[in-house]
């Protein structure tokens, strides 16, 4: 590519590096501390006062974690008890509101737990240390400030099986729909019939690529058919372009749809930002009756009348538990913790993974670059109008197939490969942020810098159900501590075939069809960093591949599994997400859910707290 070239495309040197540099400027100053001050305070001020322990502050419920699911479930609660949420984090800023700003903001300690894997044995080699970096939501609202907002309700049909397992029919798919149907404001690509329209939760059609609708022709050239993946029915093979949580071309978050109204609703709820929970409280029986807590530098103590409900998350909630004693007796002995209850908590632990497959190479004009279509009068556009390129995570479509190895092993109840449509490009400029979200190598990125001026876009293949599972285990007693992670990513040779089987698959609907060939799609040229021994596109090419960008889809999960009781090995809760042998103390989030079970997503989350809600209801009215 010669000098006119990136003239042509609007690359010439002095307006580029203005525009450029205007943009990321914009961004670093909405990111200053100072911005932070556009927070909202404490509704209770009077708390930053409070003694070093204070053992008579009590209300019905504590709920500890502000995301996706605790503010769905604080919001239900309060309408009939005092409920009171404990959030690690701050609340958000406007900042999060932007739609490509998605990505940049991984790994920001201002919001993020910015938790990393132990370094993997056969995967992430192409990461820094071997190590993946696991983003958590340390802000109200969780992890829904933090993702790409995709909306996807994904393996829905899973939820007959939870019913089975623990035969509480309240988790038959018939009587979950009615929940995601009542959540869900839609206006996205799909039937409007399929969909709520009246719920909390925003759903748009963002800005996509023109590729986008190619690479739905080319998926429907192979035999797929381009479907809606959030209908009634279950998750099946085939493509889609994406939805996005926009309202208004604005992100649409669990804080704004449930938290916020809720506290501005009901004086009986209350949120306290900066509260770091150390562990849960039991007397006599195992019952538990609040929480011990860290706040600006204090410990203090909270009691609950009812009930105590962990929901920090699938990395959270687990480490809070162990911490409280709730775990596997052996490793908490080693760690002088007295055990209440020996249940696998962090046993199972999962996640949504695959490889980052690419840059595939477009006909210019086909797809979205940062230096050339990101620029300020698009940002302003969208400030104004919520509409423009700005109105996009850079996510374009998704799709899901069933491959020869699943059909091989009998696992056919649904598609094992999914993978995520993505137009990231990587310049150098900001090798920085790119660095802290998601760890690649320097010659990782450099490899992948050289389409960063170029229309082009990435596929990030991900197995749907993983064979194999890691453990999440303590680190130490030390709250302040953060958990060992090890996901085992690829130790499961039937996941590794799997994933090979998706990458090659992804590769052939961009270089072996008519339509992505119209418009001269391509994989770059060129071997991946630690893969020049091998053939370029050979089995033996891919297999390295997907072990050196081993990357996550961002779902963890199988922490703290749903079960029938006892007799279940892997059970943590029950189907009233009660936690097993104890009383008073419930788990609600996406810990209780297993990837070969259903999909674990933001929706999911919110979900569950409204489903949760009801079971409490109903316990509590038996009561």
């Amino acid at each position: 590519m010669n000098a006119a070239t990136f003239t042509r495309g609007g690359f010439g040197t002095a307006q580029s590096a203005l525009r450029y540099g205007s943009i990321i400027y914009t961004i670093v100053s909405l990111m200053s501390p100072g911005f932070h001050f556009f927070t909202e305070m404490d509704r209770n001020m009077d708390l930053m006062n409070m003694p070093s322990q204070n053992n008579d502050d009590t209300f019905d419920f504590i709920i500890v974690g502000g995301g996706s699911a605790g503010s769905s479930l604080a919001s239900r609660l309060s309408e009939r008890f005092s409920v009171l949420v404990l959030e690690a984090g701050a609340a958000p800023s406007p900042i999060h509101s932007v739609p490509t700003y998605a990505f940049a903001q991984y790994n920001d300690p201002a919001i993020d737990w910015g938790y990393r894997t132990v370094p993997q044995r056969q995967a992430c080699f192409g990461l820094i240390n071997n190590t993946s970096i696991w983003p958590g939501g340390k802000v109200l609202g969780g992890s829904s400030l933090l993702n790409a907002m995709m909306y996807v309700r994904g393996n829905v049909q899973g939820f007959d099986e939870i019913a089975d397992k623990t035969g509480d029919s309240r988790w038959k798919l018939t009587n979950i729909l009615k929940y995601y149907l009542a959540l869900e404001n839609y206006n996205g690509w799909f039937d409007k019939g399929m969909h709520g329209s009246a719920g909390p939760l925003h759903v748009e059609r963002p800005i996509v690529s023109k590729f986008t609708d190619t690479i739905m022709r080319a998926g429907q050239e192979m035999g797929y058919a381009v479907r809606d993946p959030n209908g009634y029915g279950p998750y099946t093979e085939g493509f889609a372009k994406m939805d996005l949580y926009l309202n208004n071309g604005r992100r649409s978050d669990a804080y704004h749809e449930f938290l916020q109204p809720a506290m501005q609703k009901y004086t009986n709820l209350v949120v306290r930002k900066f509260s770091h929970v150390t562990r849960v409280l039991f007397r006599n029986n195992n019952e538990a009756y609040g929480v011990e807590y860290l706040r600006h530098g204090r410990r203090y103590i909270v009691k609950a009348n009812f009930e105590t409900i962990l929901s920090a998350g699938a990395l959270r909630s687990p480490h809070i538990l162990m911490l409280s004693g709730i775990g596997p007796k052996e490793h908490l002995q080693e760690h002088g913790i007295r055990t209440i209850m020996n249940l696998p908590v962090g046993q199972y632990l999962q996640d949504k993974y695959g490889a980052y497959v690419g840059p595939f190479l477009l006909k210019e004009g086909q797809s979205m670059v940062i230096e050339r279509d990101l620029t300020i009068p698009t940002l302003l556009q969208w400030f104004s109008t919520g509409k423009g390129l700005i109105r996009s995570s850079l996510s374009e479509g998704t799709w899901a197939i069933l491959t020869d190895s699943a059909k091989r092993s009998g696992r056919t109840r649904k598609p094992d490969i999914h993978s995520y449509i993505l137009t990231t490009t990587m310049p150098e400029e900001i090798s920085q942020i790119i660095t802290r979200a998601f760890n690649f190598k320097p010659e990782i990125l450099r490899f992948y810098s050289k389409a960063a001026k170029l229309d082009s876009f990435f596929q990030l293949v991900t197995l749907n159900s993983p064979v194999g599972h890691g453990r999440l285990t303590l680190r130490d007693s030390n709250p302040l501590s953060y958990p060992v992670i090890d996901p085992k990513y690829l130790e499961n040779e039937e996941d590794a075939r799997s994933l090979l089987e998706g990458v090659k698959f992804a590769v052939e609907l961009v270089e072996n069809t008519t339509a992505m060939q119209d418009i001269n799609g391509r994989l770059m040229p060129g071997h991946l960093p630690g893969c020049e021994s091998y053939e370029f596109k050979s089995d033996q090419y891919y297999e390295c591949l997907i072990r050196h960008v081993t990357f996550t889809a961002y779902k963890f999960s199988g922490t703290v599994p749903i079960g029938k009781g006892f007799s279940d090995k892997d059970a943590v809760v029950d189907s009233h997400l009660r936690v097993l042998g104890t009383r008073r103390l419930r788990v609600v989030d996406g810990s209780v859910l297993q990837q070969r079970h259903t999909s674990i997503n933001d929706v999911t989350c919110r979900m569950l707290g409204q489903l949760a809600a009801d079971i409490i209801f109903d316990d509590w009215r038996r009561n």
